[in-house]
């Protein structure tokens, strides 16, 4: 589908994925290789099957590959980070392309109505993961880890109306996954944010300045959906389940 710097993009069927060489984070829908990929012609052919990806540049075994399975965070650990997250929802940490929308997005959050949020965020912005998608994928990651129906998450991942590559992350954001930074967040993080732990707080925080500095600007609308999600379970403890 495309090259960019340090891989490029396959479609098989409906699904999107990345190829991709060290340098780039492991995540839901990227093949990470030992070294980096050759560039491939773009609408070129390629084969994937259990062993392999093939294609006229060559062939690359996946028989060994390991699964990216992320580890989830656990409700007590949401609670802890949750008063630090609603600061990414702050107007001056998300991007601008928001700005215009945002109090639409809140109140339908706020209300439970995560359909509404999702309407007015999907497609919002340039990019093949515009900004509202990315911001939309913090808000379904964060519903994910909380508990609600993955049927009624993903129903709203499989619907949205922007590029086929943003669904696919945003499919995965329903499951749950995302780019390994985001977990990093809350990796071996259960008392991350307690005055007695600082060291903790301060890898939470490295962890979140990773994150934000993805891309133009899809790394601080993740945060921004994140946090606005953290203010509305924080508000109400309720969840979807």
């Amino acid at each position: 589908m495309g090259n960019f710097a340090g891989g490029f993009y396959v479609r098989i069927d409906d699904s999107i994925f990345a190829v991709v060489g060290p340098r780039i984070w492991p995540g839901p829908i990227h093949l990470v290789l030992d070294s980096n990929p050759p560039p491939v012609v773009d609408g070129a052919a390629v084969y994937l099957d259990p062993r392999r990806l093939t294609f006229s540049e060559g062939t690359i075994d996946i028989a060994s590959a390991s699964v990216y399975v992320p580890r989830t965070p656990p409700a007590r650990e949401l609670g802890i980070a949750a008063p630090w997250m609603t600061f990414w929802a702050a107007a001056e940490q998300r991007p601008n392309d928001l700005g215009a929308t945002w109090h639409d997005v809140q109140a339908a959050t706020e209300n439970g109505d995560l359909e509404g949020a999702a309407a007015v965020l999907e497609g919002r912005g340039t990019g093949l993961t515009p900004s509202g998608d990315d911001a939309l994928a913090g808000l379904l990651l964060f519903y994910h880890w909380t508990g609600w129906r993955p049927a009624r998450l993903t129903a709203i991942a499989t619907r949205a109306r922007t590029t086929d590559l943003s669904r696919n992350f945003l499919r995965w954001a329903a499951r749950g996954q995302s780019i390994a930074p985001v977990h990093m967040l809350f990796s071996d993080s259960g008392d991350a944010l307690c005055p007695s732990a600082p060291q903790r707080r301060g890898e939470f925080e490295q962890a979140a300045h990773i994150v934000r500095g993805i891309g133009h600007c899809s790394g601080a609308a993740l945060l921004a959906g994140l946090g606005l999600a953290a203010a509305a379970w924080k508000s109400d403890g309720s969840d979807d389940s």
